[in-house]
């Protein structure tokens, strides 16, 4: 799926394929329960900003806005992607949502001013980045966000591949669905990774722990 060469409507059943798996797996509620406490800092009245990186199908910040709209919080959020057709799918998608713009950006040559957003996060993605590049990630959401940050992604496990491979056989033919969900646990990285990433970039302190269903998360309260 991060090919630019994708075949367009293989990506868009892949991404319908990865909302579900969002909803059922748990990446949705991780992501709610790890940044709304956070955005809730804000002052009332006041508007949180949040910045979600590469948002893929637009699930995420949709999910954010229906949470945020239930606890009667008023909310922006600006969601980035580098690929147009994502951008499109996601836009279709959060079609109502007043609250979410969206933005075509490469997120390792973000261009926010430092603490311009209240809470950065990024899902599903720093596993397609080198170790290397995944610092500078971590780096650049500290800087950017004023309360804090939400990495929600996977955790490396053999039991996490291979419950990806059986869900992905019973529920869809689609190859890229078939081949990214278990490649995406298998390049995951593991907690004491992660925390030594975070330790790299100079952004401690963080949570990092995981969640149900093989999700690993790093939080950072400022």
């Amino acid at each position: 799926m991060d090919q630019p060469d994708a075949d367009p409507e293989m990506l868009k059943d892949d991404l319908r394929n990865l909302r579900i798996i969002n909803r059922y797996f748990g990446g949705l509620s991780a992501l709610r329960n790890a940044l709304v406490p956070i955005a809730m800092k804000t002052k009332p009245g006041e508007v949180a900003t949040i910045l979600d990186l590469a948002t893929g199908s637009g699930d995420q910040p949709v999910s954010l806005a229906k949470a945020f709209r239930r606890l009667g919080k008023r909310v922006q959020i600006t969601a980035v992607d580098r690929n147009e057709i994502m951008l499109n799918v996601a836009r279709q998608y959060a079609s109502g949502f007043h609250e979410i713009q969206f933005e075509r950006r490469n997120i390792l040559d973000l261009p926010y001013a430092s603490q311009s957003y209240d809470v950065v996060s990024c899902s599903l993605a720093i596993h397609h980045l080198s170790r290397h590049d995944g610092v500078k990630l971590l780096r650049e959401m500290n800087r950017i966000s004023r309360l804090g940050f939400v990495v929600n992604d996977l955790s490396r496990s053999y039991i996490g591949a291979a419950t990806a491979w059986v869900y992905t056989r019973l529920t869809t033919a689609n190859p890229m669905t078939r081949y990214d969900s278990v490649a995406s646990v298998q390049r995951a990285f593991t907690k004491d990774e992660l925390a030594e990433m975070a330790e790299e970039a100079g952004v401690q302190p963080v949570r990092i722990f995981t969640a149900p269903l093989f999700r690993l998360l790093a939080v950072k309260e400022k």
